[in-house]
């Protein structure tokens, strides 16, 4: 499925290589802090001065509220790998306006994140620690299938003398038979496909945690995820990767410059089929 070696998640991006980042505006006013607080509670306390909500802040840099809760606690154990956890404290600095590199080296400091785990997946806190085995889940697809297939043929060879002794010639479904006929058809395959706009890093997940998927793609690349009920999808830059649904444009995968978390694959429809479906005013 995917044609490009792909390269370390934790290496640093060229700035050619990454579209102009959408820049959260910082609050008019600085928060007034005591430097002698720790880093999470900085977090907090300005935060509160603005007057917003975990809620709010989750909705507005596009994280999830668990992730930020996680860091006015400073509990590491909650946090995914360090790029990633980094990358939120930034985004989460740069709304409330305050310093990120102060904010970012003091977190370090105190929660003692310094590990370096570039080559370990993005895990969810409570996702199994299976290896990556996606061939076995295509296996197990293709057995369903040709059970289903030759169910199907074996129905249609039992019918067949009854039909022919009832029948003698031709014989038309009635609209009932047909109507059951047509509701129990093979459902047409939906393909997901997921090409990478410029190189970037994205993650692919069952729907019992299990990481298939956890890399930067080059330019160009495609990724093709099991489009199973329950997969998600996470990149650090939602901008970075066009989403196609049976060759149809699904649109981006997120908005450019903020990450992606756990949007589900089944809910991505077609760009033309998502307009249709849309309520007219």
């Amino acid at each position: 499925m995917l044609e490009s070696v792909p390269t370390d998640p934790a290496a640093p991006e060229g700035a050619g290589q990454r579209p102009q980042r959408a820049q959260a505006a910082p609050p008019a006013v600085a928060p007034e802090l005591d430097p002698s607080w720790r880093a999470g509670r900085k977090l907090t306390e300005a935060r509160q001065q603005l007057g917003l909500s975990i809620a709010e802040v989750a909705d507005r840099i596009r994280v999830r509220r668990e992730f930020l809760e996680a860091l006015e606690e400073m509990n590491v154990k909650v946090l995914p790998g360090k790029a990633y956890a980094l990358a939120f404290l930034r985004s989460y600095a740069r709304v409330l306006g305050l310093d990120e590199k102060a904010i970012v080296e003091q977190f370090q400091d105190e929660s003692a994140l310094t590990r370096e785990d570039a080559t370990k997946p993005l895990r969810d806190p409570k996702s199994k620690p299976h290896p990556e085995r996606p061939w076995m889940v295509a296996a197990v697809v293709l057995v369903l299938a040709g059970g289903f297939v030759g169910w199907r043929a074996l129905q249609h060879e039992e019918a067949r003398p009854t039909a022919r002794a009832e029948q003698p010639a031709t014989v038309t479904p009635q609209p009932a038979q047909a109507a059951s006929a047509s509701g129990t058809a093979d459902a047409p395959a939906r393909v997901v496909e997921i090409r990478a706009l410029t190189a970037a890093w994205l993650e692919a997940r069952g729907s019992d945690g299990t990481v298939f998927l956890s890399r930067i793609l080059n330019a160009g690349d495609v990724y093709r995820p099991d489009p199973s009920p329950g997969w998600t999808l996470h990149a650090r830059d939602g901008g970075a990767f066009e989403v196609f649904i049976n060759g149809q444009s699904a649109g981006l995968l997120g908005i450019a410059g903020s990450p992606v978390l756990g949007r589900k694959i089944d809910d991505i429809q077609p760009t033309v089929q998502a307009q249709n479906a849309a309520p007219r005013s």
